[in-house]
């Protein structure tokens, strides 16, 4: 029998919950040094850490969201493979939380390559996107664009997203590139879907206590 987030007696990180028809991942308990295991008695009282469609956000959950046996899974110094282990290991699952499959993104990025880059990046520890100032948490994948990180080289799966919609009609890449299509087809979906919560930042974290902005 599936446990609701407000009954699991053990701490929840990295796991899959379903509410109604929404999928999504709790990453943990986010604060200025990393994130931490999320608790029961954490429900409704601080910041969660989700991640849906590739969106990294904040939010207050109800404690009502069910716990599933899945598991989110990174990526590592040696591979880029990503998604979700547990009872169903279904491709829809793993875009449920990151928006593309590790072969879409990866084909997305080939593709697009000019050179050296786009290329997929890899951090053991916490990156800002350079476009949209948010948090990447470690091992979370990435873009990278160039090798002058001086000037920001780093862009998250969410804005990289956003990007490349927002490039698609002055930049005809459903007609230079027709072997996408499938996967800007998905991308559109994905940004025509509102993301909940708000932006995942250390300043949001630092200056406003959970409740005070969730309850305005």
């Amino acid at each position: 029998m599936a446990l609701s987030l407000k009954t699991i007696a053990t701490p929840v990180q990295w796991r899959v919950l379903r509410k109604g028809p929404r999928v999504f991942a709790l990453l943990g308990k986010p604060s200025l040094r990393g994130l931490a295991a999320f608790r029961r008695e954490d429900a409704s009282n601080t910041w969660a850490l989700t991640a849906e469609f590739g969106c990294l956000r904040l939010e207050r959950l109800s404690g009502d969201e069910e716990v599933t046996g899945g598991q989110v899974f990174l990526t590592t110094p040696f591979s880029y493979e990503y998604g979700v282990r547990g009872d169903e290991e279904l491709p829809d699952l793993t875009r449920a939380v990151f928006g593309l499959l590790p072969c879409e993104l990866e084909q997305l990025v080939s593709v697009l390559r000019r050179g050296s880059f786009p290329v997929l990046g890899f951090s053991q520890t916490d990156l800002r996107c350079s476009v949209s100032s948010g948090v990447i948490p470690g091992r979370w994948p990435h873009v990278v664009t160039s090798n002058l990180a001086l000037y920001g080289n780093v862009v998250s799966l969410e804005t990289f997203a956003r990007i490349i919609v927002s490039s698609m009609p002055h930049g005809q890449l459903g007609v230079r590139y027709p072997v996408l299509q499938p996967v800007f087809k998905r991308l559109m979906k994905l940004v025509a879907v509102p993301p909940r919560g708000v932006p995942y930042s250390k300043e949001l974290l630092e200056l406003v206590p959970a409740p005070a902005l969730v309850g305005q």
